[in-house]
């Protein structure tokens, strides 16, 4: 988990902006590096075009299917050019930068897109969607992401905003800042991101900043990937998320994807911050 936040917040944009290139061929046989663009692929019901995904992608349960190409941060060169794919597609990672120009280098189409925002994300639908000629299901996509994100704003519509810190590592203690997808989610779940000020992605902070902070709710994503995470917060007893037992275990892939399962990720956080809120 911190190795792709980490990753997520040192992002260059390799090719913001750029008209997508087409894929090669008859654009049946696609690579993705990234867990984020296979959701994205499968969305727009081209899951069945993939021939390579990263060491990461989980999701859906088709992918298992697939070859390996190697992992978010480190793809194969060599196990890229085997599938001999028309199309890669990427996000921008200091950590696969060289793999990805050595695949240009190799005469294959790259497509990178971004992945840090719910902006990122429309952009990256559309511009998959044009690259393998399926504009108007890019647009269907969309569409139904912010459907979904405007229902649960309907959700939580009129209840009191919460202070929320979202944990994503214990030992450092690394939560969710602001400018992030996280940041985005957390608002459109009715809560104020108590660490959206501290000036990172993903900053590290000392638990003296938890307790200055005072969040009503402490959602803990890195609980069961990482131990000791009640532990940490237990002597922390005024904060009032602790004093209130409000400290909250989330399940964190989709709330770490900029992909299509966005709207279920914002749909359990206002679940997770507003527990009478109607569902």
């Amino acid at each position: 988990m911190l190795r792709l936040l980490g990753a997520a917040a040192f992002a260059v944009v390799l090719a913001a902006c750029a008209p997508p290139p087409a894929a090669r061929g008859d654009g049946a046989r696609i690579v993705s590096l990234a867990p984020s663009v296979t959701e994205i692929l499968f969305g727009l019901d081209a899951g069945a075009r993939l021939v390579g995904v990263c060491g990461h992608c989980n999701f859906p349960p088709a992918v298992e299917r697939l070859p390996r190409v190697g992992g978010y941060l480190s793809p194969s060169v060599e196990a890229v050019i085997a599938v001999a794919p028309g199309l890669v597609i990427a996000v921008p990672s200091p950590g696969n930068r060289e793999a990805v120009r050595a695949i240009e280098r190799a005469g294959i189409p790259v497509l990178v897109v971004g992945d840090r925002t719910l902006a990122d994300l429309r952009a990256a639908i559309r511009a998959i969607a044009a690259a393998i000629g399926e504009p108007a299901r890019g647009e269907a996509l969309v569409a139904r992401i912010d459907g979904e994100l405007d229902a649960v704003r309907r959700r939580v519509a009129g209840l009191p905003m919460q202070g929320v810190l979202l944990v994503v590592g214990h030992r450092p203690l690394i939560v969710a800042g602001g400018g992030t997808l996280q940041d985005e989610l957390l608002r459109v779940a009715g809560a104020t991101n108590v660490a959206a000020d501290v000036g990172q992605a993903f900053p590290q902070i000392a638990t003296e900043v938890v307790v200055a902070r005072a969040p009503d709710v402490i959602l803990d994503a890195a609980m069961g990937t990482e131990e000791g995470g009640r532990d940490l917060f237990a002597p922390l007893t005024t904060v009032p998320a602790v004093a209130n037992g409000r400290v909250v275990r989330i399940a964190p892939d989709a709330l770490f994807r900029a992909g299509p399962r966005v709207g279920e990720a914002a749909a359990a956080l206002a679940t997770a911050i507003h527990p009478g809120a109607p569902g």
